[in-house]
């Protein structure tokens, strides 16, 4: 499953689920789904209060990430596998950076991205946002 992470300096969770709640559906306490005109699930949405993006950065010199990562609220979006989510990705990330200051993560760079890097289809090592894809290629 593809994911990203949306890293909010904001301490007001509830302001984060009112937004949240206006384009999914909450469906379990702190998760919510993202569903297609279908109503097919495209995005699995988790509030990660217990910060579990940490257990994933391996190495010491992304002490400046952790510290970040530490003082943000986490947002995790899963991918459904039956989708590709691109556009779905895009506009809840774009949602949560216009409303809140921080930044996104994806599974293709340790780059953090702001909001106007996103919008204006930036690139950092050859790669766009969420960009799996050209991650493939590269790395195939």
């Amino acid at each position: 499953m593809r994911s990203v992470f949306v890293l909010i300096d904001s301490d007001e969770s509830e302001s984060t689920f009112k937004i949240l709640d206006s384009f999914s559906t909450n469906y379990e306490n702190i998760q919510w789904v993202y569903i297609d005109d279908k109503n097919d699930p495209v995005l699995y949405i988790q509030f990660d209060h217990q910060k579990y993006l940490l257990n994933e950065i391996e190495s010491p010199e992304n002490n400046s990430l952790v510290e970040i990562i530490k003082s943000y609220q986490v947002i995790q979006i899963d991918v459904s596998g039956r989708h590709s989510g691109d556009k779905e990705v895009l506009f809840v990330v774009k949602e949560l950076l216009s409303k809140f200051n921080g930044f996104a993560m994806d599974d293709y760079s340790d780059h953090l991205w702001h909001l106007i890097e996103i919008q204006n289809g930036a690139k950092y090592n050859e790669l766009n946002f969420f960009d799996y894809n050209g991650w493939n290629l590269k790395n195939h």
